[in-house]
C-alpha cells in the first residue's frame, strides 16, 4: 500500500481543460517517493493509500496541484538577452545549466520579452488518469504487468 518513504512507480494521463498534456506509460512509469514532496502534494494525498493495480481519477485544484500564479512572477527582460529564436509567444526557456524549465514567452515586444517564471501549469485544474504500477519498500515490491493487469 502507498504511504511514507514507499518508493511508487505511476502510469498516468494530465489533461488540463480536457486537453491530454502529457502521457506517461507503465512501461516507463513516474518514480518517485511518497512524502518526499516530489510530486503534487495534493496528488500525493490522493495516492495515499492505495495498491498496486489500482487506477483513480483525480481533479486537483490550483492550489493542489503547481499553485496559483504568482503575477511577481511575470517579468519584462530585454529582448537582446535571448536568441532571436526564442522571440515568440508560448516559447518555453530552458536553463542552461540543467536543462530545467525556467520561463515561458508571454508576450514579444518592441524592444522586451514579457517572460512567465511561474510553472507552466501554475493556476490549472489538473486532472489525471492514475495507474499504479509498483510500490517498494519494506523490502517488499510489487508491480503490476501493464498489459494484462495481472500483480506479481
Amino acid at each position: 500500500m502507498i504511504n511514507r518513504g514507499k518508493s511508487v512507480r505511476i502510469a498516468y494521463d494530465l489533461s488540463v481543460a480536457g486537453k491530454l498534456v502529457r502521457s506517461v506509460h507503465s512501461n516507463k512509469p513516474l518514480r518517485y517517493t511518497h512524502g518526499k514532496k516530489q510530486i503534487p502534494l495534493g496528488l500525493e494525498k490522493a495516492l495515499n493509500g492505495m495498491n498496486v493495480g489500482d487506477r483513480k481519477k483525480i481533479v486537483l485544484a490550483p492550489k493542489d496541484g503547481y499553485g496559483v500564479e504568482n503575477p511577481a512572477s511575470i517579468m519584462e527582460m530585454p529582448r537582446q538577452r535571448f536568441p532571436k529564436r526564442d522571440h515568440f509567444v508560448g516559447k518555453e526557456m530552458k536553463s542552461i545549466k540543467d536543462g530545467s524549465y525556467l520561463a515561458t514567452v508571454k508576450e514579444v515586444r518592441r524592444e522586451t520579452l514579457l517572460l512567465n517564471f511561474n510553472h507552466p501549469l501554475a493556476g490549472k485544474k489538473l486532472e489525471y488518469d492514475i495507474l499504479v504500477v509498483g510500490i517498494e519498500g519494506e523490502g517488499i515490491m510489487k508491480t503490476v504487468s501493464h498489459r494484462k493487469g495481472e500483480t506479481r
